[in-house]
């Protein structure tokens, strides 16, 4: 009886252990994500959760112009991006994701017409965004945003406008140099201006991974030419085209 005692106090001790779940984090593919996304596009409930709300249901009302998803390594780690071009640029969307697709960044504030490469420079990983789009039906801008990422997540380390064209005048921003604690660009345009020549300095601040400027020459021309340029739109405007990511 005692022998029989004790093999159940065996059987109750070893039988109300917890069992421990030993499963690693599912890995993710491009091509599992681009049909995640498909699937939230198409009102799927489910691959919008997995995906961290990337997708507005208000965004099917419209087409989408594009779906990119890519991947990048940085510090030995692969990191997904998804980039959305909706014909409705309130819904564009570019995201990055670790490889158990770990939302690490989502940003709502890209416009227009939308291009993208990866590139390492002055010994960090960036992916850059270029954006086009047209201001007052009539003035046509491109933008480019840097985020840099490594395995301590994702930031938008840098954002300016390169081009701005006029109906009488084109106007660029060269990026002249990148390191790791400044970028330099030089601005030039097709005809004589006020800003030909000028020159401008982002400095990087390392608490919060961004590079600026006290002056942001070309961006404050722009907004004072948009602001100038005697034109009622016709098309919806975004109002802010200086945001952040978010």
């Amino acid at each position: 009886m005692k022998f029989l005692t004790a093999i159940i106090l065996v059987f109750i001790f070893y039988g109300c252990q917890p069992v421990k779940n030993n499963a690693l984090p599912e890995k993710f593919n491009a091509a599992k994500i681009k049909n995640l996304v498909t699937q939230a596009i198409d009102s799927s409930l489910t691959a919008n959760y997995e995906l961290s709300y990337l997708v507005d249901l208000e965004a099917n009302a419209y087409k989408y112009n594009s779906i990119v998803v890519d991947s990048i390594l940085a510090d030995k780690d692969t990191f997904y991006f998804v980039i959305l071009e909706n014909e409705n640029p309130l819904y564009n969307r570019f995201a990055v994701y670790s490889s158990d697709l770990s939302p690490l960044l989502k940003d709502k504030s890209l416009n227009g017409n939308i291009s993208y490469k990866t590139l390492r420079t002055a010994g960090k990983d960036f992916i850059e965004i270029d954006d086009s789009y047209l201001a007052k039906d009539t003035l046509l801008l491109n933008r480019i945003s840097l985020y840099s990422i490594d395995s301590t997540g994702v930031v938008l380390a840098f954002r300016t406008h390169i081009k701005f064209s006029e109906t009488d005048n084109n106007f660029f921003q060269d990026l002249t140099e990148i390191s790791d604690t400044l970028i330099k660009t030089n601005i030039r345009s097709s005809k004589k201006s006020e800003i030909n020549g000028k020159t401008d300095n982002f400095i990087f601040d390392s608490s919060t991974g961004n590079y600026s400027s006290s002056q942001n020459l070309f961006d404050q021309f722009i907004k004072k030419e948009i602001k100038n340029f005697d034109h009622l739109p016709v098309k919806d405007q975004i109002a802010d085209t200086l945001k952040t990511a978010r």
